[in-house]
């Protein structure tokens, strides 16, 4: 079977989550978390210190447990991501989000995506319409991102 996925993507923590928390998982997550293997994933440097704030609210909140944490840690480990290094102007990312309508953080996932030539992977509705306002293609095409 020839897969028609690009060799290679951007992450945004929302795709990523949906792996996590049974009540995020769809099609498009689940099938973006399979295409991993054997295919380069690149993240922005802020992409584990952002997983890393929201799995821990939701292990203080008791939507997960400790060794849930520990799993999804250790899934992550195995697919051996590219970490992007994040441009030290930070005033770059108020300009950005200001622009595209984002977050800082979001502007980060599309400026990533935007640098490195890649799709970005998101369930994320408004970072998806900003990527295709500024012409960077939505890996795997998301029917439609929340």
């Amino acid at each position: 079977m020839t897969s028609t996925a690009p060799p290679a993507f951007v992450l945004d923590a929302s795709v990523a989550l949906a792996a996590f928390f049974e009540d995020e998982q769809d099609d498009y997550s689940v099938g973006v978390w399979h295409s991993m293997i054997g295919t380069q994933v690149w993240v922005p440097a802020l992409w584990h210190l952002e997983l890393a704030n929201i799995l821990s609210l939701a292990l203080r909140r008791g939507r997960i447990t400790a060794a849930a944490l520990d799993d999804a840690w250790g899934r992550l480990e195995r697919v051996q991501m590219r970490v992007v290094p994040v441009a030290p102007d930070v005033a770059l990312w108020t300009r950005l989000a200001c622009d595209w309508g984002l977050t800082s953080y979001d502007a980060c996932y599309l400026d990533t995506a935007l640098r490195q030539r890649l799709p970005l992977a998101t369930k994320d509705r408004v970072l998806g319409e900003a990527a295709r306002r500024v012409g960077v293609p939505l890996y795997l095409k998301p029917p439609n991102v929340t």
